[in-house]
């Protein structure tokens, strides 16, 4: 056995439950070498999942014609069997002596990538390298796990792009692939595996993720922790964590994405909420319209702020929230107090003695009279008020309920969303 089927099987052996792994095409060539990419089958945690291994010991792992087309036999079958596909990537990207044909190689995995987007699940490991037209591909999965220190760039020169989950080696990152797995569907028809219920004690401090999700069971996207997929009562969701004065503009865009992500495939999302505002109208556009496209089950909990844009953007019913809990101490309001008072309590203002003072504790008056969570609940905008020791148990009685939810809209080939 050559060290590139060592290198690379060792890898997927790595991934795949033990034994179950299948090799397709074993005996390929690309002239007088081995095709370096290792394709098949097996089982993670006892599901079918179809991967793919580069190694860059047989030409850097270059992509060239027979390169791709073990890989889209792997797509092929994939999507004829509704099975998620992991790909391992270690590569210098395209093999330049086969000139155009291996960039019409790369384009033809690009083409069946972009095809089972939102279809089967598709997952990029990257491992080493990941660099040139390789990292397209790559990027082109919906979830990208990257070895702490591989490089993934486009060209010479770049900033390492950012993957959405990091790990600190080549062995932690398969491991997080698979973790990976046992929370997703096989495929967009398909549920979601269901684990049995780990209860999770509230404690009194910890954040609201930690406070609804099953112990052990938060599997964290970005550095951020913006996003995280976790399970209530065994039943995997997605939870969405939205803070900032203002919200940032790279959390709102990585919350977007990750809600397209889970209404791909029908996980529900709960959306935890504490923030002022959004910092560009650009993002604000694309948080807003990724909320109201999304069909899957939305429950909003409200913790802190909701104010204004990001109220209707992503909390209020007409935002497509299915549920939307507060916390007593919630504030929610068209306008930051600090703003508010400029406007409805202008005379109030104009008597102040001690502006420094007085101004701050008037915003204060007007956030415990005119902005809170039980006025809120009164006016119809809050589904219910609960406390941070009942919130787990309302959650997963709502997501009981919404488990059928079905939604149809105007036909529409997709939405023109502002990327």
């Amino acid at each position: 056995m050559n060290k590139q089927a060592s290198e690379a099987l060792a890898r997927l052996e790595q991934f795949f439950d033990a034994g179950t792994f299948v090799e397709l095409d074993r005996l390929m060539q690309d002239g007088d070498q081995p095709v370096p990419v290792v394709c098949g089958y097996g089982l993670v945690n006892e599901s079918p999942v179809y991967a793919f291994a580069q190694d860059r010991t047989v030409c850097n792992g270059a992509v060239g014609k027979a390169h791709a087309a073990k890989i889209k036999t792997t797509y092929r079958l994939a999507a004829q069997n509704g099975a998620p596909i992991v790909g391992l990537f270690d590569s210098d990207g395209a093999k330049l002596g086969e000139g155009i044909d291996a960039m019409d190689a790369i384009a033809d995995i690009l083409a069946s990538a972009n095809d089972l987007s939102g279809v089967v699940p598709q997952v990029a490991v990257v491992l080493g390298a990941c660099v040139g037209s390789s990292a397209l591909i790559a990027s082109a999965a919906d979830v990208v796990i990257a070895e702490k220190d591989a490089d993934f760039y486009l060209n010479v020169g770049d900033d390492n792009s950012k993957a959405d989950v990091l790990a600190d080696t080549a062995e932690d990152a398969i491991a997080k692939a698979r973790e990976l797995i046992g929370y997703l569907p096989a495929n967009n028809l398909a549920v979601a595996p269901l684990y049995e219920s780990v209860n999770a004690a509230a404690v009194a401090g910890e954040d609201a993720t930690a406070l609804i999700a099953d112990a052990g069971s938060v599997f964290a996207f970005y550095e951020d922790e913006v996003a995280a997929l976790a399970r209530i009562d065994g039943a995997a969701c997605g939870i969405i964590t939205l803070k900032g004065e203002p919200l940032s503009c790279c959390a709102a865009s990585r919350a977007a994405r990750f809600m397209r992500f889970c209404d791909s495939f029908s996980l529900p999302v709960i959306t935890v909420v504490d923030a002022a505002g959004f910092k560009g109208l650009k993002c604000a556009s694309k948080l807003t319209q990724a909320y109201a496209e999304a069909t899957t089950a939305k429950i909003t909990l409200i913790t802190g702020k909701a104010y204004g844009p990001v109220y209707i953007a992503v909390a209020g019913k007409l935002a497509g929230a299915d549920a939307t809990l507060a916390w007593a101490d919630a504030s929610i309001a068209p306008l930051a107090p600090e703003t508010a008072i400029h406007i409805v309590w202008k005379d109030r203002l104009s008597e102040m003695k001690d502006p420094s003072t007085d101004r701050a504790a008037l915003a204060e008056e007007y956030r415990k009279t005119c902005c809170n969570a039980e006025l809120a609940a009164q006016q119809g905008a809050v589904t219910d008020i609960v406390t941070p020791g009942t919130t787990r148990e309302r959650i997963a009685a709502l997501l009981e309920m919404l488990a059928g939810k079905r939604v149809s809209k105007l036909p529409k080939k997709h939405a023109n969303i502002r990327l």
